[in-house]
């Protein structure tokens, strides 16, 4: 990377190499020299399907002398590290302590805060925080727990303990010494300051032996605090590195990852990536508890015998009430969690299928199934946050409760008690407050990272993948399948889903003769008793109808498809170009080298029998030309070449392709198989699916499929012969390819044709030499294939980080979502209230205690020295800091009466349960608002993602995007709310602090005005860098994600092409950026708090000192209240710096989703509003139409003009790459016309509402879309139809047997993209909506290219039959499509260059068309 620098301190610079540059799966990670060789003796076992855990240890033994890095840090000082990495485990003791090697750092952040942070002004990760070695070991670890207990009884929980456990037991020891530190300078060396100011002492050296010892525990407790969480921080990220690691290596192993297991893949990503961090930092609270209550007991006990226990017992008590409501939480969470999950799911499928659902005018049910989902998921949000304001509502007052009942119960007894001893007392209970104000955030955090813990579990025990084995009994065969059966795997995860797929699965082998039936087949789609070999060097194809599983077979080859009997082997290495290919988002040659070295002349050859010459020509900078993650910026037939461009590049021995003919024209198609599949893979297995049946005949062998088995098995001529089920096919092809009307072109045109085998760019052009093994005789021209590099190429944008200061706008954003500026004063007044009654029940416990004492010279304005013991706090904890009570004065015991006593009793009860309900009624106020806001924001953030223009979803990945809808959205949620709430209560604590501390010794306020000034400067300083560094950790969880969804889409083909090194090598770059700016975010919020610290304890001790020195001409009254008030003061000042800081870095969140806000829009004004029965005729009329995708790219539609008359049947037709499709993106506007018009009926549809427009249409998109619901939910989202109109157009379009035979019929569930039904039953869905739509205009994109003949002239007719009172514009690779229609548009190159009947077409023997239709339908020859 090129953030390693020879210098260890970062240099802020004005350029970036990241997020602009991307890491591509061919592009290997840098690293240092060592850890290469270990790579690349490991990268063969890694490549393979089967690589194991251990693969990729960065070293034989990497754990030999594991603490000697550790313990090299008690060095007083070391050298600076100069390798440019975060020099976290190379710093001297002084600078691991006090944090002084973030310094350079942070104030070059500060000079620079104009300017965004890149990631070369960062240190690269460090060694042993990096992925590679957290995963290896976390993988260690975990392999142990699952040999030593199993898989079922194996816990993460567990795992996770033996990773950190070594680093936990040094946290115990140094937490021991920091809270040690912390009683003696908070309870014991105060209250002797105390006395000896009360006292007649003289022995000045006594009083400063006092302040010393203050100012050495106060040093121990700050920098010890700083270690806990600098030590707990560094552990987190390490854990979570090694969780992403190890997650992302489960994916590459298994079978598919869809549906369920993908949401929870995001989910461990985003939100649970940081909840066990965070568990890491704050589980040392759990830790000290017990620490605190011996400590705590132990100096009740002394000072009060056996009445200390009931200040343990209420304490007890309010921890074990916190236990409960934390415990209640943490269910509540488990089940938000459920609800977020199937959001997030439900948000990767409309991001995914964006453009189909615009087209449909669906936005509105996608938008309301999104709200629903999430109402449900409010509504537990909801009541954890009530429940959490509830739980720490507790908090503040468990030590003043427990000092009355104490108090109260010794004094009720008899007992006399002493001021000093009162002090004691009060002030250890203070310190006891850990128990209840750490411990339940550290323990909701570790119920949800054990809600995170089974949700990583259960990915880590889902079946694997198993590569079939190698081991043919015939050397000669390259695939073997004998009496196989397979089972496709449900995509469900849940225990009840498994064990009804078991049982499905018994069922199907104990009916192991016959055929399964239709539904058994649907629920577990299987191959069954299936038998085949396949001899080196064959070509073979697969025909067969629609659904009969042929995709299936292709599977099964590769192992997908669990195999429950029979043997399976594949000698040799495969390529595999899908049925739908999967492009990820990289230059056009990324995705062909897909990690493969670059060779030029092997990689022209390919460009060209892949007939992609023509395409590099017309993209913006050739082959250097950024493709949009799946293919957003390509044609359906580019983006099929492009697949098996990386098929045949790949060099494999076996070929496996997926109907790959069926996205190209005629001219492409001839070119694809004769040049690609049967000259250059000659020599090579092919084994290839298809329904373009003409090319049957040049196969070595022929395979017919009905229903999972191979009905007939031969060469062609011997299938024709036996007059079977493939001669009846054949027979359907010709009847429907041959029309008799056609004028046949004279000999030479015909004999041109057939010797034809070019790309098909031009009919007119011609290739004279073909290629053979891999070769070709005639090199294409390198120069001609690349252009002047060129933003054009540029496709997915740079994601945004702002600079600065958290602008107006977005904190306006989130009150106006609260509900406005008077909702958002009601929630602060009301928080201001509530801890004023905490200050004053405190304030009353002064007035009581002070009752049990009498001096003859007690002023009333002394009477109530109130001071606040604070304990350190992180950044991450929520604590609600409240003062605690202090009276101090001379001491003379009196007797009380049990009349006062009921009084100050009877006020103070009262005011405890004034505060009980005021904190109740907050939580409410609080839940009601905060989870307002959240819910606001993102119902809004959504409508405006889905009024976003289509290009804004080319140029943004969908990780990009749902990281707003994931982590941003939890911080919204759950962070903020919390830290809010505490903020306005140190806040309102600090304001009543300051006005009682003024008005008792107005001379306080001049040392206050220094005190503020120096904070301020502090806090402005820190906050730039905690911002900047939470910015840059927010974008960085982008290509973390982006990067999961996209391997997940295209996992069988990253196994088949033996990629997993390279992938591996990316998310591994990925999580070490990532981990370096969420550690450097710690960091700097210690760094900042350690000074403050510091800062608050010199001033108390100049304080002290002072008071100490002028002990005879100081009131001792005033002189306690002075040094008490000074403590409670800077104390919560410091915090209060602490948690802004932390505030406005977690508002960076509000501030993405506020970025969204802002999103571009498509028009959502018109001007013209139609006739309710607009458009009755259907006439389309393009005026001089010119449209681009983006500002900065070329046209892709020039100067259309034509003129459709009303119900008239269109057909489009051209090579792959003319312009087509692009013609319905400007038919239904998904990009806006640069110049000219387009008219129906009339009307310009540019001054018409997108809403109706589309609405209006009816489309069948080039890849078909189906959706996770129900079949009813994919036909009529609106609920518009009634059963009967769905079972017609079923019916219609041949599906209706299908629908009709699952147990559930039209409430069957389908997964997500349709992935239980094939791509051919997937069209015939999407085409029984267009009919159910019955608009006026139709359009058919493709909409048949991956159905049988015999299906798709039953669907043709049907076509003709339901819409002939409309029109029909079919764009077409298969030309019998078209030979009906009444017009005929060829394009190519984004203008119409002939267009007229299909009978004046074909007089013309030197058309477009004819030469097109001749080139389909000629008898070519073997070549």
């Amino acid at each position: 990377m090129a953030s390693r620098r020879i210098s260890s301190q970062p240099e802020l610079r004005r350029y970036s190499i990241y997020p602009d540059r991307q890491v591509h799966f061919n592009e290997a990670m840098e690293v240092d020299e060592y850890t290469t060789s270990n790579w690349q003796q490991s990268e063969s076992s890694l490549n393979s399907p089967t690589f194991s855990y251990t693969d990729y240890s960065l070293s034989p033994e990497p754990y030999q002398r594991k603490y000697s890095t550790a313990l090299k840090v008690l060095k007083p000082f070391r050298p600076r590290s100069k390798d440019g990495k975060m020099p976290i485990n190379k710093l001297g003791f002084f600078s691991y302590v006090f944090l002084t090697w973030m310094s350079s750092l942070i104030w070059k952040t500060y000079r620079h805060r104009e300017e965004a942070l890149k990631e070369e002004d960062i240190w690269a990760c460090s060694n042993l925080e990096d992925a590679n070695l957290n995963t290896e070991r976390l993988t260690r670890i975990w392999k142990e727990e699952v040999q030593k207990r199993g898989p079922e009884k194996a816990s993460f929980f567990r795992v996770w303990l033996k990773f950190a456990w070594t680093r936990i037991l040094v946290t115990l020891v140094i937490i021991a010494l920091n809270a040690v530190s912390t009683f003696l300078e908070s309870g014991y060396l105060l209250n002797l300051i105390v006395q000896y100011l009360e006292s007649e002492e003289t022995d000045l050296w006594y009083g400063i032996g006092l302040v010393a010892s203050v100012a050495v525990c106060q040093l121990v407790r700050a920098t010890s605090f700083c270690v806990i969480i600098m030590f707990g921080v560094q552990t987190g990220v390490r854990f979570r590195a090694g969780l992403l690691g190890l997650a992302y290596d489960k994916m590459l192993r298994l079978k598919s990852v869809r549906g369920k297991q993908l949401s929870e893949l995001i989910t461990i990503f985003g939100a649970d990536a940081y909840r066990v961090f965070l568990n890491n930092v704050t589980f040392a609270y759990l830790l000290a508890l017990p620490i605190y209550v011996v400590i705590g007991t132990i100096y009740t006990y002394y000072l009060l015998g056996p009445w200390c226990f009931t200040a343990i017992g209420i304490f007890i008590f309010c921890y074990l009430v916190q236990a409960r409501l934390t415990t209640v939480v943490a269910k509540l969470r488990a089940k938000t969690l459920k609800f977020t999950d199937k959001r997030v799911r439900k948000m990767t499928e409309l991001i995914n299928s964006m453009k189909l659902i615009k087209m449909y005018a669906w936005e509105r049910p996608f938008k309301a199934a999104i709200q629903e989902i999430r109402k449900s998921e409010k509504k537990y949000l909801f009541l954890s946050s009530i429940l959490n304001s509830i739980s720490t509502a507790v908090i503040p007052v468990t030590p003043t409760l427990s000092s009355v009942a104490t108090i109260a119960a010794y004094r009720a007894a008899g007992n006399e008690l002493s001021a000093s001893t009162a002090f004691a007392v009060v002030g250890t209970l203070s310190f006891l407050r850990v128990i209840v104000a750490f411990i339940p955030f550290a323990t909701r955090t570790l119920g949800e990272s054990k809600v995170s813990f089974a949700r990583m579990k259960r990915l880590l025990n889902a079946d694997e993948y198993e590569a079939p084995s190698d081991k043919c009994t015939d050397p000669s065969l390259a695939v073997e399948i004998t009496e196989a059966t397979f089972v496709w795997d449900s995509a469900e995860t849940n225990d009840e889903s498994k064990k009804k797929h078991k049982k499905q699965k018994k069922e199907i082998i104990s009916s192991a003769e016959g055929t399964p039936t239709a539904n058994q087949r649907r629920e577990t789609i299987h191959i069954q008793n299936m038998t085949f070999k396949s001899k080196k060097g064959q070509l073979i194809g697969i025909c067969g109808p629609v659904g009969c599983g042929k995709s299936a077979f292709i599977s099964s080859i590769m192992g997908r498809i669990s195999m429950i009997s029979g043997h399976l082997a594949v000698n040799g290495s495969v390529a595999y170009a899908a049925q739908q290919a999967w492009i990820f988002n990289g230059t056009l040659r990324d995705n062909i080298l897909f990690g493969k070295p670059y060779d030029q002349e092997r990689y022209q050859n390919v460009l060209f029998v892949c007939g992609l010459q023509p395409d590099l020509l017309l993209l913006a900078n050739g082959d250097e030309t950024e493709i949009g993650d799946r293919g957003t910026n390509l044609s359906g037939g580019q983006k099929q070449r492009v697949s098996l461009a990386r098929a045949v590049y790949s060099d494999s021995d076996i070929y496996l392709l997926d109907d790959v003919l069926s996205a190209v024209d005629v001219h492409v198609g001839r070119h694809l198989f004769h040049n690609c599949i049967k000259k250059f893979l000659g020599g090579k297995t092919v084994i290839f699916t298809t329904h373009q049946l003409q090319y049957l005949k040049h196969c070595d062998e022929i395979l017919v499929m009905q229903n999972g088995v191979f009905v007939e098995r031969g060469k062609h001529d011997a299938l024709i012969s036996s007059a079977g089920y493939y001669d009846s096919m054949m027979k359907q092809f010709h009847q429907v390819t041959d029309n008799p009307s056609r004028a046949a072109p004279p000999d030479n045109i015909k004999e041109r044709i057939i010797d034809d085998e070019d790309q098909g760019s031009t009919p007119q052009r011609k290739q004279e030499n073909g290629v053979q093994n891999g070769t070709t005789d005639k090199k294409p021209e390198v120069g001609k294939l690349h252009k002047e590099a060129s933003n054009k190429g540029k496709l997915t944008q740079v994601e945004e980080m702002q600079v600065g200061d958290i602008t107006w706008g977005t904190y306006y954003s989130y009150i106006s979502a609260m509900g406005g500026i008077c909702v958002a004063l009601f929630v602060v007044c009301w928080s201001t209230l509530t801890s004023a009654s905490v200050v004053f029940s405190d304030w009353w416990l002064s007035i009581w205690i002070n009752t049990f004492y009498t001096s003859s010279s007690m002023d009333s304005s002394n009477s109530t020295t109130v001071q606040n013991v604070s304990l350190p706090l992180n950044s991450t904890d929520h604590l609600i800091t409240s003062e605690n009570p202090i009276f101090n004065s001379t001491v003379t015991d009196v007797s009380d009466s049990s009349t006062e006593l009921d009084f100050y009793l009877t006020v103070y009860v009262s005011s405890m349960g004034l505060i009980i309900v005021m904190m109740v009624a907050k939580g409410f106020i609080g839940a009601t608002y905060y989870v307002r806001a959240a819910c606001r924001l993102h119902d809004k953030v959504l409508s405006n993602v889905m009024k976003a223009p289509m290009r804004f979803f080319d140029a943004n990945p969908p990780g990009r995007i749902l990281n707003r809808f994931s982590k941003d959205l939890d911080e919204a949620d759950v962070f903020l709310p919390q830290l809010q709430d505490t903020l306005f209560q140190v806040s309102t604590s600090i304001l009543v602090s300051l006005v009682s501390a003024v008005v008792i010794m107005p001379w306080i306020g001049i040392a206050i005005v220094p005190v503020a000034i120096f904070f301020y400067i502090f806090k402005v300083v820190s906050s730039v860098s905690v911002r900047q560094f939470k910015r840059f950790e927010n974008i960085t969880r982008s290509p973390l994600l982006s990067h999961v969804s996209t391997s997940a889409q295209g996992l069988s083909t990253i196994v088949s092409f033996q990629q997993q090194n390279n992938c591996i090598k990316s998310i591994r770059t990925f999580t070490d950026v990532s981990t370096v700016a969420t550690f450097l975010m710690e960091t700097a919020m210690r760094w900042i708090g350690l000074r403050l610290d510091l800062a608050a304890s010199c001033i108390t001790i100049t304080t002290a000192l002072s008071l100490i020195l002028t002990k005879e001409s100081t009131d001792a009254s005033q002189a306690a209240l002075a040094l008490t008030q000074c403590i409670r003061v800077v104390s919560i000042m410091q915090f209060m710096i602490r948690v802004l800081n932390e505030v406005e870095a977690r508002f960076t969140s509000i501030e993405r989703l506020h970025q969204y806000e802002k999103l571009e829009s498509e028009s959502q004004t018109f001007i013209d509003t139609p006739a309710e029965t607009w458009p009755n005729e259907g006439r389309i009329i393009f005026s001089n139409v010119q449209m681009k995708y983006r500002d900065d790219m070329d046209p892709v539609l020039n100067e259309i003009r034509f003129d459709i008359h009303p119900r008239q049947k269109v057909g489009i037709v051209g090579r792959t790459g003319a312009g087509k499709s692009s013609l319905a993106a400007a038919l239904f506007r998904l990009n806006e016309l640069s110049s000219g018009h387009i008219y129906i009926d009339g009307v310009d549809v540019a001054k018409v509402s997108l809403q109706l427009l589309r609405s209006k249409l009816s489309t069948i998109p080039q890849d078909p879309v189906l959706f996770a619901g129900t079949m009813r939910y994919n036909l009529d989202p609106f609920g518009q139809y009634t059963d009967d109109v769905m079972w017609a157009a079923l019916e219609d379009v041949h599906m209706k047997d299908k629908v009709k035979q699952f147990d559930n019929e039209l409430d069957f569930m389908i997964e997500e993209n349709g992935e239980n039904f094939s791509v051919g039953e997937r069209q015939l869905i999407c085409l029984a909506r267009a009919i159910l739509r019955r608009n006026k205009i139709l359009l058919l994109d493709e909409a048949t290219a991956s159905i049988d003949t015999a299906t798709d002239a039953k669907i043709q007719q049907t076509i003709r039959e339901s819409f002939a009172d409309c029109t029909v514009l079919t764009i077409a690779h298969r030309l019998n499509t078209v030979l009906h229609c009444d017009l005929i548009i060829i394009m190519d190159a984004g203008r119409v260059m002939e267009m007229g009947s299909p009978q004046d077409l074909l007089s013309d023997p030197n058309s477009y068309f004819n030469t097109m239709l001749s080139a389909q339908t000629v008898k070519t020859p073997s070549p």
